[in-house]
């Protein structure tokens, strides 16, 4: 399985696998699948575009046997200068179990800890989700508290915030490459 950050040429490949996810789980995220799914081709590559920048947002894929089966984002949010918020966390059902998630986190805080100025990583996660509250505390993520949030299915439901330090690291390469 490799991760990398898919070219903008590459943008429907995204674009699918964003609204499967948005479809097949609404409750992780905040986006709503009907709201998305009439979106333009210049959407779906300025995000792709703005994540190659790496400035204040990023997005990596996990991708085997030509196949997108996973992906994760990161940006720092407006009144934010230190802190990258991760969003975006999805692996296929039938890909689940095979530790993709916890191999787009690795990349995705390596990525992160390459940026001077980030000192922490945060999220938001479903109460629900223990799965997923299992890999980010694996990877060091604390709990800081609750906050009521609304799903992208309109649902409320109170979301885990956690929050973890980053490594300062000198910059240097390390394991993400272009898409193909």
């Amino acid at each position: 399985m490799d991760v990398l950050r898919l070219p903008v040429e590459k943008w429907k490949e995204y674009r699918d696998l964003r609204l499967r996810a948005l479809k097949e789980d609404p409750e992780a995220f905040s986006s709503a699948y009907s709201a998305s799914v009439d979106q333009p081709e210049a959407f779906w590559k300025g995000r792709l575009a703005d994540a190659a920048r790496g400035e204040r947002a990023w997005l990596l894929l996990a991708k085997q046997d030509n196949k997108l089966v996973g992906m994760i984002g990161a940006c720092i949010e407006e009144d934010s200068t230190d802190t990258a918020t991760v969003v975006s966390v999805y692996v296929p059902r039938e890909e689940r179990g095979k530790g993709i998630s916890a191999r787009l986190m690795e990349e995705m805080l390596r990525v992160l800890s390459d940026v001077p100025a980030l000192r922490k990583a945060r999220l938001q996660v479903d109460v629900t989700q223990l799965a997923a509250i299992r890999v980010y505390r694996r990877f060091g993520f604390l709990e800081i508290g609750l906050e009521p949030s609304t799903t992208g299915a309109g649902e409320a439901v109170d979301q885990l915030v956690m929050e973890r330090d980053l490594p300062v690291r000198a910059p240097k390469a390390h394991g993400v490459s272009a898409g193909k």
